[in-house]
Parts: C-alpha cells; sequence; structure tokens
C-alpha cells in the first residue's frame, strides 16, 4: 500500500532522472520550492489525470506498434507512476503493445532498433565471482520478485539472445496492471550464455554475448550461482522463470524450486489458462472432463505442462493415472507420441501412448501419425494446439472433428462432442494455428474458441461473438503477487490448483457456452484480485506463508503488498546534500 508521503534526499535534475520519484509537472509549487525544481518543469501544475489523456493523445497518434512500444518505454523509464496509471486506464489498447503480441516484434528487431536500453540485469558467466555485490546494485532496496529468462525459447520465435530482456520487463508491467505488484521491488534479469541463432552470431550489431550457448555443467554453474547469491542477498524471493527452452525448463524449474518459491510460467501458468478454458467449456455445456477426448498439438513446454495439469485434473475426478492418460493424445514434430520412439524428450515421454493405440493408423511417408489421421481416428472433443505452426487447424482438421463428433453423440465419451472445443494458443498471432473467424465458420459456428493471442470479435448468426484470449496475465500476476504479499515459502501444486478454480469462476463459457472462454483483458484486475486471494488462502492453509497464519491475516497481507499508481507527496530529507542518493 502506498504511503501518503515519502521522503527523499535527492534534489532538482537527480530528483527528476528518478523514475519511481519523478512527478513531472505534477509536483505542487511547495514541492518545486522545497526539492529545487523551480524553473526546471513548465509552469502548469498538472493532475495525474492530465497527464494520462496527454499520453494518450500522443498513443493514439502513432499508429505503428512498435514506435507506440518506444514511446511507452520511454515513459516507463522516465516516470513509472505515470506509466502504470497510463496501462491501468487503457488496459485493452495497451497491454497488447507492452505485452504479447507486439514485444516479439520488439525482440526480434532489438539489435537494429533505437530503444531505451531495458532496465535489469545482464549476466554473463565471467560475472559469476562478483554477482553477489552485482545484486546490491542492481537492487539498492529490497527485492521481492526476479523475472529471470536465458531467451532461448521467446514466446514462438526461440533463441533470442539478450533481446529476451524485453519480455521480462513486459511482464514485470503486467504484474503491476494486473495485481499491484510494486514496480521498485522487482528486477528483471537476463543470464547471457550465449545464443545459437546464426544471424545473431554473426550481426554486428548484436550487443550480447557473441558465442554458443552453454551446456551441461557450464550453463548449470550458471544457475546455480546466480541461485546462491539470491539466496544471499534476496532471501526469500520468488523467482518467475521465463521463456527457458524446451531441454532447459523443466529441469531449471525442478532444480531450483525446493530452494526459493518459483515458477515457470510457460510451463505451469499456460497450463492453468488452458485447463481452465477446458473446463469452463465443459461447465457451461454441463458436460464432465473425465468424458473429453483431448489433442494436444505441440509436446514442448507449454502442450507437456497443459498435459500435466490436465492429467491432475482428471485424477482428481477420480481417474487413475493410467485411465488419465487414455484421454490425452499427444503430437509432435515426429507425429502422435508412442512409447517405442527413440527421440521422445524426457518431458514428452509420461503422455506417449502404448504402440497398439495406434495400430491401424495411417502414416507418412516418414512413418508418422499426423494430426489429420489422430483427428479422424480418435474424433477428439477438444483440439489445443501449442505447436507454433500457422494454419495446423485446416478446414479438413476442423471439417473432421466437427463431423467425428456429430457421428458420436450419444455413444460413450462423447457428451462433450455436441461444441467442440478448439484452443489454438500459439503466438505471436501470426504463428496461431488458426484463426478464430475461421474455426467458427468452418464449424457452422459450433466451436467454442479461445485464442493465445488477442483477436477481433467474430459475426455469427447476426451477432458478435467474443473471443477468449488464453493470456498469462489472467494468472501469473495474481499468483506471483500472492506470494510475496504473504511470504510464500514455496509455490505448491495445490497453490496453482487455486489459482485454477479462481480464474474458472471468472470465465464467463462456464455460465453460458455462447460467452467468451475467457474474462475480458478490462477484468483483469479484477481476476488477479480473485487469484491472489485464492492463492494466499492456499498457501496459509498448508502452512506455507510465513506473514500470516489466517485468512484475515492473508488479505491484510494482500491489501498492504498491493501497490496502487498515484502519486505521493514529496518531502525533503534537510540537511541533506543534492549529491546524496
Amino acid at each position: 500500500m502506498n504511503s501518503p508521503v515519502r521522503f527523499t534526499a535527492l534534489r532538482g535534475p537527480a530528483l527528476l532522472a528518478q523514475p519511481a520519484l519523478n512527478k513531472d509537472t505534477a509536483f505542487s509549487p511547495a514541492e518545486r520550492r522545497e526539492l529545487e525544481l523551480d524553473g526546471l518543469l513548465p509552469a502548469a501544475v498538472e493532475t495525474i489525470e492530465q497527464q494520462v489523456r496527454r499520453v494518450w493523445d500522443g498513443f493514439q497518434r502513432l499508429e505503428d506498434p512498435l514506435a507506440r512500444f518506444t514511446y511507452l518505454s520511454g515513459l516507463r523509464q522516465r516516470n513509472i507512476t505515470l506509466f502504470h496509471r497510463f496501462l491501468q486506464e487503457h488496459i485493452e489498447a495497451v497491454l497488447p503493445v507492452v505485452y504479447t503480441p507486439t514485444v516479439g516484434a520488439v525482440i526480434e528487431a532489438y539489435s537494429h532498433t533505437d530503444l531505451p536500453a531495458a532496465q535489469g540485469l545482464y549476466l554473463t558467466p565471467d560475472l559469476l565471482p562478483q554477482l553477489p555485490g552485482l545484486l546490491r546494485r542492481a537492487a539498492p532496496e529490497a527485492v521481492d520478485l526476479l523475472l529471470v529468462t536465458d531467451s532461448e525459447g521467446i514466446l514462438g520465435i526461440g533463441d533470442q539472445g539478450i533481446g529476451g530482456i524485453h519480455i521480462c520487463q513486459g511482464k514485470l508491467a503486467v504484474y503491476t496492471l494486473c495485481a499491484g505488484l510494486n514496480p521498485e521491488r522487482v528486477l528483471a534479469v537476463c543470464l547471457d550464455v550465449g545464443t545459437d541463432r546464426p544471424s545473431l552470431l554473426s550481426d554486428p550489431l548484436y550487443p550480447g554475448l557473441r558465442r554458443r550457448r552453454l551446456r551441461g555443467a557450464a550453463y548449470d554453474a550458471v544457475l546455480d550461482g546466480f541461485v546462491a547469491a539470491v539466496e544471499a542477498e534476496l532471501p526469500g524471493a520468488f523467482l518467475h522463470w521465463e521463456d527457458f527452452g524446451s531441454p532447459q525448463a523443466r529441469r531449471v524449474l525442478d532444480r531450483y524450486r525446493q530452494r526459493l518459491p518459483s515458477f515457470n510460467d510457460d510451463i505451469q501458468g499456460t497450463s492453468v489458462v488452458a485447463a481452465a478454458a477446458v473446463l469452463a467449456a465443459c461447465r457451461g455445456q454441463g458436460v464432465r472432463l473425465e468424458d473429453q477426448r483431448i489433442v494436444i498439438f505441440g509436446a514442448g513446454t507449454a502442450g507437456c505442462g497443459i498435459a500435466k495439469r490436465l492429467l491432475r485434473l482428471l485424477q482428481a475426478r477420480g481417474l487413475t493415472l493410467d485411465e488419465a492418460r487414455a484421454r490425452i493424445w499427444a503430437i509432435d514434430r515426429q507425429g502422435l507420441l508412442l512409447e517405442n520412439q527413440d527421440a521422445l524428450s524426457p518431458v514428452a515421454r509420461p503422455y506417449a501412448r502404448p504402440a497398439a493405440d495406434a495400430a491401424g493408423f495411417g502414416r507418412d511417408d516418414e512413418g508418422r501419425i499426423g494430426l489429420l489421421e489422430v483427428v479422424r481416428r480418435v474424433r477428439p472433443t477438444v483440439l489445443i494446439g501449442t505447436s507454433t505452426v500457422a494454419g495446423a487447424f485446416n478446414r479438413e482438421v476442423v471439417d473432421t472433428m466437427t463431423a467425428g463428433l456429430r457421428e458420436g453423440q450419444g455413444k460413450e465419451q462423447t457428451s462433450g462432442g455436441q461444441r467442440p472445443v478448439i484452443l489454438p494458443l500459439s503466438n505471436p498471432t501470426a504463428l496461431a494455428e488458426a484463426t478464430p473467424a475461421d474455426l467458427i465458420t468452418w464449424s457452422d459456428g459450433r466451436a467454442l474458441v479461445a485464442s493465445g493471442s488477442p483477436f477481433a470479435p467474430v459475426r455469427v448468426g447476426g451477432r458478435e461473438r467474443s473471443i477468449g484470449q488464453c493470456n498469462n496475465c489472467l494468472v501469473f500476476p495474481g499468483l506471483g503477487f500472492a506470494c510475496v504479499a504473504v511470504g510464500a515459502t514455496t509455490v505448491s501444486e495445490a497453490m496453482i490448483d487455486a489459482a485454477l478454480t479462481a480464474l474458472v469462476e471468472q470465465i464467463p463459457a462456464s455460465r453460458d457456452p455462447e460467452q467468451p472462454l475467457m474474462p475480458p483483458m478490462a477484468d483483469s484486475q479484477r481476476v488477479g484480485a480473485a487469484v491472489a486471494e485464492a492463492v494466499a488462502l492456499a498457501a496459509v492453509a498448508a502452512g506455507q506463508a510465513r506473514l500470516a497464519t489466517t485468512a484475515d491475516d492473508a488479505r491484510a497481507c494482500l491489501e498492504r503488498a498491493r501497490w496502487r499508481p498515484s502519486y505521493r507527496s514529496l518531502r525533503p530529507i534537510m540537511g541533506a546534500s543534492t549529491a546524496t542518493p
């Protein structure tokens, strides 16, 4: 919670250069006089509401998303409070600029764009001995949450080197916007362990470490050194692991989650929003999750995370592990995952089916069982895409799925077949497996659709149907904020389950299948608050909260920790040198 008055030793230009304290034209006459700002600002004393209107006018004059991103990056590095107030007032227009999908284009253009340097900590292997001091320098105040990436698996665009710092900054903005995490108590960290992208290695303007990525023991040494330094300098801090490559993401999460409260949004956050959409679709239609047949196209970090979450939910409904696995069919580059395949990754292996399950299935020239054949044989009720294969859910796939469900009505495990659930979750937008408009048109308006990127409403039968976005910002801000607020000692599966349950309650389609499969982004703050309360209560109930022992304690912790984008009165520390930070 923001206290009404803040004291500072800074004066004049040094104060205006501090984004957490700068108020631009909102400094009062008394503040200008006492803080040596007279003559450094225009004469008008403005409210934050007036400033937001001016920022909005400037934002609207820019049509190019990259130009808008640059404009807002400059604001963020000048005036944190105004930046977050602007986001709050214009969530639906601004969120796609500071977060997905625009941030993907920003990262790809990182080496050739004149952007303000993204604030954060850039750690190369040679800096390992200096890590404790670097953390103290980068975070002179207490840090509650670190958002960390090695940039190997950025969105759907893969290895992007140190450009991944922008995904960290984007998500930190979302933490504050959707949940109220204090932006002064967070830190973006890019682990610069090299890059395997040839275009970056050969680019003379690439500013990161120009060498192949570290692997094996050398890579682990960087991670171990980083985590040890955080434990020593920032004990109890929350680690949000972001956009690690598929070979590393699950391993890194499992390696450190018992040392510090840890969360991987690509694995856990994506799994929650996807599973919540499926549960909401089932509830809205009055059908059971355990009666669904689920095809997941894309068995990487996100797809396997979704499969694991669904297995957990199915088992919670009384199915054995084998029975739960029988409901899920996973497809990757080698086609349908089967137990007798040699190239299965450790992450994907649990979702491979017995070879006998695919007896008689058609195969391509390379012996793979593709998506269309699986849809034809399985007749899925739920189709989830995490493949980054644009257009994979084509008309033939959708027609086959829809026809198969019509034929299967009334037979065992087809009670959900009346309305196919299709989730093309890959982003950015250009990599989506299908557009919602096509899916709804091809299915004669029957498909229940949520996407990974924002899409315009689709006209169906004379009315517009809004498309829910399976955006992780509906989960991770509330979850991470709750862990910080109550001092969670771990991020347990029960806490993640609580976040999922809270999200389902907020989804309109859980009450009416004609409504969106996700809440609108305009409701993201309300959703964030509901998720945060559910997670905080789950932490307290399990005895995993350092700062709260009762439900009332937890709610009080949430309120105290919530930061709001409003200016505070600034008073000088009398007698301090104007050069003192």
